[in-house]
């Protein structure tokens, strides 16, 4: 766990048990924040824009909905109800509304999966690799806008690959796995490559 300190990252981006009072996190609360950057990436701007932390909560309501008690206690469980959750009486319309049409089920997918409420259920850094956004990265024809290929994304390190074996085969394309010298290894704490 690590110690929140104030002002260490951008409103528009914090995961709601800090702005509950939380001030020990996993990252959780940066997968949290890699949600609500993909979101703007798709956008062109923040997904929840608050003022200051009852705004930002309040918009992520008036998105993902009003957080169950457990939710909340999952949290902060030291929440002390300093946003009053008592006045909000709307319905909340879906992630779908707040992104553009042209986009991606896929993106919509990864991103419920990363910004839930329970810090808890929201995905690892390795399981949102695995997703299918990500699958268009995987292919080796795949070149950026300026017709040069993309740079190494999937030089992991021996023990990130080790923490993911069961994710590997999704996450690390065909051309590359072909250049290790056996899954085994990788499962056997012994990767190496050619």
């Amino acid at each position: 766990m690590i110690s929140v300190r104030q002002s260490i990252v951008a409103v528009s981006v914090l995961a709601p048990e800090l702005l509950l009072g939380c001030t020990e996190y996993t990252t959780a609360v940066d997968i949290w924040s890699a949600g609500c950057c993909i979101a703007e990436f798709l956008n062109g701007y923040a997904i929840f824009r608050g003022i200051d932390s009852s705004d930002q909560m309040y918009r992520i309501i008036k998105i993902i909905g009003i957080p169950t008690r457990d939710e909340l206690r999952e949290m902060n469980s030291r929440y002390t109800g300093s946003v009053d959750l008592t006045v909000i009486t709307f319905t909340p319309r879906t992630l779908r509304g707040y992104l553009p049409e042209r986009t991606q089920e896929s993106a919509l997918i990864l991103l419920e999966q990363l910004l839930k409420y329970k810090p808890n259920e929201r995905l690892t850094c390795q399981a949102a690799l695995a997703s299918d956004f990500f699958s268009e990265l995987k292919q080796h024809s795949i070149l950026l806008p300026n017709k040069r290929h993309l740079p190494p994304l999937f030089n992991f390190r021996e023990n990130e690959l080790l923490k993911t074996s069961h994710l590997y085969s999704t996450i690390v394309p065909d051309f590359i796995r072909n250049n290790l010298t056996d899954m085994h290894d990788i499962e056997n704490h012994k990767l190496t490559l050619k």
